[in-house]
C-alpha cells in the first residue's frame, strides 16, 4: 500500500505584477473565477493567500468575470453603467472633462485602455442579446460538456443540480432540460448532487444502464472502453436498470457493479463509498486494483499515454491513493518500491518494461 499526497508549488511569481485587466484576461484565473477547473481554483486560492497585497484587485476581477458570465437574466442599464464606472475607476480614468488644450493627452491615455473597455462592452452586449433572444419553440438542441484528460469540471445544471465531471468524460443534456423532464447522457465518470423534485425524476443514461433518482448524491463510473459499470450511492435512493430490464434499487453506502463481458451484476455494501467520488477533490483512490487498471486511470488524470510491455507486473494489485497534482514519474517510482520494473519515455509514450 502506498499513499502519495503532493503539494503544488507556485511557479507563477510574475502574478505579483498583475493588474486588474491582467487577471480578467488570464485563462487560468477565469477558470478559477467560474469554478471550471478545480486545479486552477486550488492554485489561485493558495496564491491569493500568499499574496494579500494583490487580493483586492483579484477579487474585483473575479466579480466582473462572474457578472459577465451569468445567464438567463436581462442586463439592466444600471448594471452596464455600474460595470463601466467600476472599470473606469479601477483603470484610474478621470471623468472630469479636460481642457481643449489637453485633448491630445487625454486621447492618448484613453487609447491605452481601449482594448479592455471595448472587450468588456462587447461581452455585456453579447450576453444581453443572447439572454433576451427567445427560444425556438419545438427545436431541441443539446449542450455537451467535454472534459479532456488531465482536467475535472464542476457545473450546475439548469435545475440547480451540481455535477462534477471527471477527465476524459462527456455529459450531454437538452435545452429543454427541467421543463418536462430531467435527463442527461454520460460517457465516463461523474458525481451528481441532484436537486430534489418529486414530480420530475432525474435520469442518467449511460451506454447500457439508466440511473433514476429524485434527489440524492451518487457517483457513476461508465467509461465505454472499460469492462465495468459502477454506480455508488452516498445518500438518498436511486434505481439502476440494465438494458431496460427490471430496475435494481440502491440504499446509501451501496454500490451496483456490472461486469460487461460476462453481463453479471451485483449490489454490495460499501463502507467507504465516498472514496468512489474522491476524484472530484483531486484524490484518486484505489483498493486491490490491477496495475493495468491503475495505468488507465493515470492516463486520464495526468493526460499521458502508457504502453505496457511487462505483462507480469500488469497483473499485480495495489491499494493506495495519489493526487492529480503528483508528478507521474514520482507515482511510478513509488509503485516500483514494491514491484520492480523499468520505464522510459519514447515519443511521448511511457513504456513499462
Amino acid at each position: 500500500m502506498f499513499l502519495l499526497y503532493g503539494s503544488m508549488n507556485d511557479k507563477s511569481t510574475y502574478y505579483q505584477d498583475y493588474e486588474f485587466d491582467d487577471f480578467v484576461f488570464d485563462d487560468s484565473f477565469i477558470n478559477y473565477a467560474t469554478n471550471k477547473s478545480q486545479v486552477d481554483v486550488t492554485k489561485w486560492e493558495q496564491w491569493l493567500s500568499n499574496n494579500p497585497i494583490n487580493k483586492e484587485t483579484a477579487i474585483d476581477a473575479k466579480i466582473l468575470i462572474c457578472n459577465l458570465r451569468f445567464k438567463k437574466q436581462e442586463l439592466s442599464n444600471e448594471f452596464v453603467k455600474n460595470e463601466w464606472l467600476g472599470l473606469r475607476d479601477r483603470l484610474n480614468l478621470d471623468e472630469t472633462k479636460a481642457p481643449i488644450k489637453n485633448k491630445t493627452v487625454f486621447r492618448k491615455m484613453i487609447w491605452q485602455y481601449a482594448a479592455v473597455a471595448s472587450l468588456v462592452l462587447f461581452l455585456v452586449s453579447a450576453i444581453y442579446f443572447l439572454s433576451s433572444t427567445p427560444k425556438r419553440e419545438g427545436v431541441v438542441d443539446y449542450c455537451e460538456v467535454v472534459v479532456p484528460k488531465g482536467e475535472i469540471k464542476k457545473i450546475f445544471l439548469p435545475d440547480g443540480t451540481l455535477v462534477f465531471i471527471n477527465s476524459d468524460s462527456k455529459l450531454k443534456y437538452s435545452n429543454l432540460f427541467g421543463e418536462d423532464q430531467r435527463e442527461v447522457f454520460l460517457e465516463g465518470e461523474a458525481c451528481f448532487d441532484v436537486k430534489h423534485n418529486t414530480n420530475k425524476p432525474f435520469i442518467v443514461h449511460t451506454q447500457e444502464n439508466d440511473v433514476t433518482v429524485l434527489g440524492t448524491a451518487f457517483n457513476i463510473y461508465a467509461y465505454p472502453d472499460e469492462n465495468i459499470f459502477r454506480a455508488s450511492l452516498e445518500r438518498g435512493k436511486i434505481s439502476v436498470s440494465h438494458n431496460n430490464e427490471q430496475a435494481v434499487g440502491l440504499e446509501p453506502n451501496q454500490t451496483y457493479l456490472l461486469i460487461r463481458n460476462s453481463n453479471q451484476a451485483e449490489v454490495f455494501e460499501n463502507a467507504d463509498v465516498q472514496a468512489c467520488s474522491s476524484w472530484k477533490d483531486g484524490i484518486i483512490a484505489f483498493r486491490n486494483l490491477r496495475f493495468t487498471d491503475i495505468l488507465r486511470r493515470l492516463e486520464r488524470s495526468h493526460n499521458v499515454i502508457f504502453k505496457l510491455q511487462n505483462k507480469e507486473v500488469g497483473n499485480c494489485k495495489y491499494t493506495g491513493s495519489f493526487t492529480t497534482e503528483d508528478d507521474i514519474y514520482i507515482v511510478l517510482e513509488v509503485i516500483k518500491l514494491t514491484t520492480p520494473f523499468e520505464y522510459e519515455n519514447l515519443n511521448d509514450t511511457i513504456v513499462i518494461k
